[in-house]
C-alpha cells in the first residue's frame, strides 16, 4: 500500500513540474534597451589653428579662460577635419604651434556618469568640457623638446547622472612641437575616440593598451631572446677572452636587445623623455654597428686598416648627430639622417667584406653573406625609407615596416629577421668554436707528445754520480718550456753539469730545447771542459735564434771537489747561500768565437752548490700587499741553502711568470782546502 501512495505523489509532483513549465516564457534580449552606453567619436571635429584669445571673464574675480572653450562659442565658420588623421594631411601640413578642436556629446536622460576617451595626440594637448579644464597630457606650458605619452587618455564628462538629456561641449587645445612639425602631423593621428558610460569606457581603454601591447610583443620578445643569448655568448668570451669575436657578437646582440626593450618602453610607458630616448637609441644603434664591423674584421681576417679606423669614427660621432636638435641646430630628422650617413660607410664595408671574401671562395663569409645582407640590409633601407619621408620624397616612409601575421600575434619584418640572422650567426659560432676545439685537441696531444719529450730529455735516477747528490726541479709556465739541465758522468769519478734558458716559452722553445740537449750530450761525449762545451753549443746556436737568445752555465765538478764553471749570460751558482763570482758572457749564438772566462773552486765534502734559472729571481707577486714585486736576488740567495723543491715552491707560489729551474749537487768526497782561481781562454 505504501508503494502505491509513493508513486501517486510521485506522478502529481511531475503534473504540477509540467504546468509551471508550460507557464514560463523565453528570456528575450533588446538590443536598445540593454545595449552598452558607449558612442564612437571618429568623424568630422571643428578645427581653428593658432590659439584662443581669453574668453571675458565673468567678475572680476573669476578666473579668466580661453574664448574657445567656451560653450556657447559659435564654431560653425571653423573648418571640419577627420579626427582620425592629423591637420597636416588635411591642409595644414607642416604646422606646428597650438591648433583647437571642437564637438558636442548629447547624454541621454538617466544616463550613468560619462567619460571621454581619446586617441594620441601629438604632441600635449588639454581638454576642456564645457569651457571647465578636465585634463591635459604632455607638458604646459609646453616646451621645445616634449615627451608624448602615446595612449589613449580618459577625461570625465559629467560628474553625476542625470534625468534629463544633456549637451556638453568638448574643446581640445592642442600644442604640435615646432621639432616634429616637418616629419610628424600634429593633432590625433589615429582612431579609437570614444565617450560613454565610466565602466564601458574604462573596459575599452583596457582592449585598447591590451591591443597596443600586443603590438610590440615582437620587439619584447627579441629583447628578450637577443638578451639571454648575448649573456650566454658573453660569458663564453670570458672563458675564451683570446678570442673576440665572442664579445663582438655579444655586444651586437645586448645593444640590439637593448634598443628594443627602449622601444618597448617609450611606446607603452613614455618612458624614458623622447630627447634621452633619442640620444640612447643613437648610442645603441651605432654600439650595433661598431661591434658588427669588428665581428666581420675578426672572424674574416682583415686587418685594421686607416680606412677601417676612419669608418670607426664615423660610428662613434654619430650619436651625437642624433641630438642636435637639443640647441636647436637642426630638426630631429635632419640630425637621425646625418647619423644614418655616418653609419652606411660602415654597413657597406661590411657587405663588401662579406662579398669579397665569398667570391674567394671562404666558407664563413658565404655562410654569413646572405642572412647579413638580409638582416643589415633591411635596416639601412628602412632608415633610408624614413630618412627621405622626413624630406617629403616619399609618402609612406614606414612601408618596410608593414607587420607580418604571424597567429596569433604580427611581426614587424626587421624582427623576423633580426631572428634569421641570429639563428644563423649561432650555427657559426657553433661551427667556428668546434673547429677550435679540434684545433686544441689537437695541439694539446701535440703538447703533450713534446712534453714526454722533454721529460725523457731531463736526468733521472740513472744518471746520478757516486760522491754527489743531486736534486732537480723543473717547473715550466707552459705545458712545455724553454729551460734545460743536464748531468753526465766524465768516467773518472766527476760530473759535467750544463743548464741554460731558452729565450720565450711553449713549443717553439721546447724544440729548441731538445737540439740543445743533443749537442750536449754529443760534445760531452768528446770532453768535459765546461769552456769547450759553451763554444760548441755556441756554433750550434749561431743561425738559431730567430731573435732570441739562450743563456747557458756550464760546470765541471772532479772526483776530488774541483768546480770549474764557464758562464754564458747566465745566473751564477750558489755555494753555501753565497754567490760565486762567475764573470759573464753574451748568450749563446750572437755572436761567433766568443771568449769565456773559467772560474776554478775547490768543494769541500757537504757543500752544497745551488744552480737556478731566471724563472726563480723574476717570480712576480700577483697580489697584495705589493702586486708586481720580484722575488729578486736577495730572497733567493737565502733560500739556496734549502732542498730544490723548497726554493721551487717559494717562487711558485710568490707568482710564476716564467719556467722554473732549481738544481743542488751536494758534494760528499773528501775534504780539501777551498781555492779559488780564474783563467781566460779565446
Amino acid at each position: 500500500m505504501r508503494s502505491c501512495d509513493n508513486l501517486r505523489r510521485l506522478a502529481a509532483l511531475t503534473v504540477l513540474a509540467l504546468a509551471c513549465a508550460a507557464s514560463l516564457h523565453a528570456q528575450s534580449f533588446d538590443l536598445d534597451r540593454d545595449r552598452e552606453s558607449l558612442v564612437s567619436l571618429d568623424g568630422p571635429w571643428r578645427f581653428h589653428p593658432g590659439d584662443s584669445p581669453a574668453a571675458p571673464a565673468a567678475s572680476p574675480t573669476a578666473t579668466p579662460g580661453f574664448l574657445w572653450a567656451q560653450p556657447d562659442f559659435d564654431d560653425s565658420a571653423w573648418p571640419l577635419l577627420i579626427s582620425d588623421h592629423s591637420w597636416s594631411t588635411q591642409g595644414y601640413k607642416g604646422m606646428s604651434g597650438y591648433g583647437w578642436y571642437r564637438f558636442q556629446v548629447h547624454i541621454p536622460p538617466g544616463s550613468q556618469p560619462a567619460t571621454l576617451m581619446l586617441a594620441p595626440i601629438l604632441t600635449s594637448f588639454q581638454v576642456y568640457v564645457d569651457g571647465k579644464l578636465v585634463g591635459k597630457s604632455g607638458q604646459f606650458p609646453p616646451t621645445l623638446i616634449p615627451n608624448t605619452r602615446i595612449n589613449h587618455e580618459v577625461y570625465s564628462l559629467t560628474e553625476t547622472a542625470s534625468g534629463a538629456a544633456r549637451t556638453v561641449q568638448v574643446a581640445v587645445r592642442v600644442w604640435h612641437s615646432p621639432i616634429w612639425a616637418g616629419y610628424m602631423g600634429g593633432g590625433p593621428y589615429s582612431g579609437g575616440n570614444l565617450a560613454g558610460a565610466q565602466s564601458s569606457v574604462a573596459l575599452e581603454k583596457s582592449h585598447e593598451q591590451l591591443a597596443r601591447n600586443s603590438r610590440f610583443v615582437d620587439y619584447y620578445a627579441y629583447s628578450v631572446a637577443a638578451g639571454l643569448v648575448g649573456l650566454a655568448i658573453l660569458c663564453l668570451f670570458f672563458i675564451r677572452h683570446a678570442e673576440r669575436e665572442y664579445l663582438w657578437f655579444a655586444l651586437m646582440l645586448l645593444s640590439q636587445a637593448a634598443d628594443s626593450a627602449l622601444n618597448v618602453s617609450k611606446e607603452l610607458y613614455a618612458f624614458p623623455a623622447t630627447p634621452i630616448f633619442d640620444l640612447f637609441d643613437g648610442m645603441l644603434a651605432a654600439l650595433n654597428i661598431f661591434a658588427a664591423f669588428c665581428f666581420f674584421a675578426k672572424v674574416l681576417n682583415a686587418r685594421a686598416r686607416l680606412l677601417g679606423r676612419v669608418l670607426l669614427v664615423f660610428v662613434i660621432l654619430s650619436p651625437i648627430a642624433n641630438v642636435l636638435y637639443w640647441p636647436g641646430w637642426t630638426s630631429p630628422g635632419t640630425g637621425a639622417t646625418i647619423q644614418l650617413i655616418l653609419l652606411l660607410p660602415a654597413a657597406f664595408w661590411i657587405f663588401w667584406l662579406l662579398g669579397k671574401r665569398a667570391l674567394a671562395g671562404n666558407l664563413d663569409a658565404r655562410l654569413l653573406l646572405l642572412p647579413t645582407l638580409f638582416d643589415l640590409g633591411f635596416y639601412v633601407a628602412d632608415n633610408v625609407a624614413i630618412a627621405l619621408g622626413q624630406f617629403g620624397i616619399t609618402k609612406n616612409p614606414r612601408i618596410l615596416d608593414t607587420s607580418i601575421p604571424i597567429p596569433p600575434f604580427t611581426m614587424r619584418p626587421g624582427i623576423l629577421l633580426h631572428l634569421i640572422f641570429l639563428l644563423a650567426m649561432c650555427v657559426f659560432l657553433i661551427l667556428r668554436f668546434t673547429r677550435a676545439r679540434r684545433q686544441e685537441v689537437k695541439l694539446a696531444g701535440e703538447f703533450e707528445a713534446a712534453r714526454q719529450v722533454q721529460q725523457v730529455l731531463l736526468p733521472d735516477q740513472l744518471d746520478q754520480c757516486p760522491g754527489f747528490l743531486v736534486d732537480c726541479v723543473y717547473r715550466p709556465a707552459e705545458q712545455v718550456g724553454g729551460d734545460f739541465f743536464q748531468q753526465i758522468g766524465d768516467g773518472q769519478g766527476g760530473m759535467l753539469v750544463v743548464l741554460g734558458d731558452v729565450s720565450g716559452k711553449g713549443l717553439p722553445a721546447a724544440m729548441l730545447v731538445s737540439v740543445l740537449v743533443g749537442a750536449i750530450r754529443a760534445e760531452a761525449a768528446h770532453g768535459t771542459d765546461p769552456m769547450n762545451m759553451l763554444r760548441s753549443l755556441n756554433d750550434r746556436m749561431m743561425g738559431r735564434s730567430h731573435g732570441g737568445f739562450t743563456t747557458c752555465l756550464a760546470a765541471h765538478i772532479a772526483a776530488g771537489g774541483l768546480l770549474t764553471v764557464a758562464n754564458a749570460g747566465h745566473l751564477p751558482p750558489y755555494l753555501n747561500g753565497i754567490e760565486i763570482p762567475v764573470p759573464g758572457a753574451l748568450p749563446l749564438g750572437i755572436v761567433a768565437h766568443p771568449e769565456y772566462e773559467v772560474t776554478a773552486v775547490q768543494l769541500a765534502p757537504g757543500d752544497r752548490l745551488t744552480f737556478v734559472s731566471d724563472g726563480v729571481v723574476e717570480a712576480q707577486a700577483k697580489y697584495n700587499p705589493r702586486p708586481g714585486e720580484l722575488f729578486g736576488f736577495d730572497l733567493t740567495r737565502a733560500l739556496s741553502v734549502f732542498p730544490a723543491h723548497r726554493i721551487a715552491d717559494a717562487a711558485s707560489g710568490f707568482g710564476q711568470t716564467d719556467d722554473i729551474t732549481v738544481v743542488t749537487v751536494e758534494f760528499s768526497g773528501p775534504a780539501v782546502s777551498s781555492t779559488v782561481s780564474h783563467g781566460t781562454s779565446g
